[in-house]
């Protein structure tokens, strides 16, 4: 025979209280009772392993524990690391995190966001596939509480937690001058419906613009799904620069590592011949760190994307709790981290 589930019944039987006393105890409210009842029902639910149930609680309160969770790419170390600041902060507060990958496919998000909103969430956190989102707009207008991680939507004022990168990526072009490389050479997958990667496209002409004088929007290569085109692309772009030293910046780890391994292919010395840095340092154990996997050790951004989950988690909660609050931008701030990749000179205090 299944074993019979503890109910509020149970317990109010077993402590000589009523239903509602119990419910009062659950939900915070032991003030209102005397201190042997409290302790009665304290005995009478750890001695039965009562657990409250969430449905029932749900219903009375008209909403869910649960906060949906959508992630562009799920391979992506941001990602797992986003993931781990969410899980981090609601995690305590008793909410249930459903996520779901949407492999960077815009088609795939709404379903991903329909199948959540049709369990029921509270509130979705939502790293999305596409700068161009009518459905997420629709959502966000129906009522449902959503909060941007990172990249932004256009056409909507969203609540959103991502980094002030393209302000670190003027600190990392001006460290490239400072070694003496002549031309800084960007690298970024497909950019076009991507907030974060044309904010950092532009923050990397716009800086070279400032500090270098002239306008690098030749030397921005776009490296294309799941070719093998870095090592062409390094190649055009060192042909037209045979007295200049160039140095290659990634647009995100997996950029960078792609150029790291063209750069190996033509037989070219780092930081002697060309230097190598981009973004996307995730602050992991030295032993996990991808910069630290590199020879030479890899100039980087920090992202905080630890932080990102937890500050966008705690903005979800404040609008499930307070709905009619404005929009929040909040961007959290990076920081440059130059290693040997990049140092031909005298390394920086």
């Amino acid at each position: 025979m299944p074993k019979k589930r503890v109910t509020i019944n149970d317990i109010a039987k077993a402590a000589g209280v009523s239903k509602t006393t119990v419910s009062r105890y659950i939900n915070g409210r032991k003030d209102l009772m005397g201190e042997q009842a409290r302790e009665r029902i304290r005995a009478a639910i750890e001695m039965t392993n009562y657990v409250p149930s969430d449905i029932a609680s749900n219903l009375k309160k008209h909403t869910t524990n649960l906060i949906g969770l959508t992630v562009a790419d799920i391979t992506s170390p941001f990602s797992s690391a986003l993931i781990s600041g969410v899980s981090n902060y609601l995690e305590p507060l008793g909410y249930t995190l459903l996520m779901a990958d949407t492999s960077d496919n815009p088609e795939k998000e709404i379903r991903s966001l329909k199948s959540l909103l049709a369990k029921g969430v509270s509130g979705l956190l939502v790293n999305t596939a596409s700068y161009s989102n009518d459905f997420l707009i629709q959502t966000e207008c129906s009522g449902t509480p959503i909060v941007l991680c990172d990249r932004y939507v256009r056409n909507h004022t969203f609540d959103i937690v991502t980094s002030n990168s393209p302000e670190c990526f003027a600190k990392l072009i001006a460290h490239t001058k400072a070694q003496g490389y002549t031309r800084p050479l960007f690298f970024v997958q497909e950019w076009e419906n991507n907030s974060t990667r044309m904010r950092l496209r532009d923050a990397f002409i716009h800086s070279v613009q400032e500090i270098y004088g002239y306008d690098p929007s030749s030397d921005v290569f776009t490296l294309r799904p799941g070719s093998v085109d870095a090592q062409s692309c390094l190649r055009r772009a060192l042909s037209s620069q045979k007295h200049q030293l160039p140095i290659a910046i990634g647009c995100n780890s997996i950029t960078t590592v792609r150029v790291y391994h063209a750069i190996r292919a033509l037989g070219l010395s780092i930081p002697q011949d060309i230097g190598l840095c981009g973004p996307e340092d995730w602050d992991w154990a030295n032993e996990l760190n991808w910069p630290f996997m590199i020879e030479p050790n890899v100039t980087t951004v920090k992202i905080p994307a630890v932080q990102m989950g937890i500050h966008a988690s705690r903005r979800l909660v404040e609008k499930i709790e307070q709905p009619d609050q404005s929009p929040q931008e909040i961007l959290l701030p990076c920081e440059l981290c130059i290693r040997d990749s990049t140092l031909r000179k005298i390394k920086p205090l």
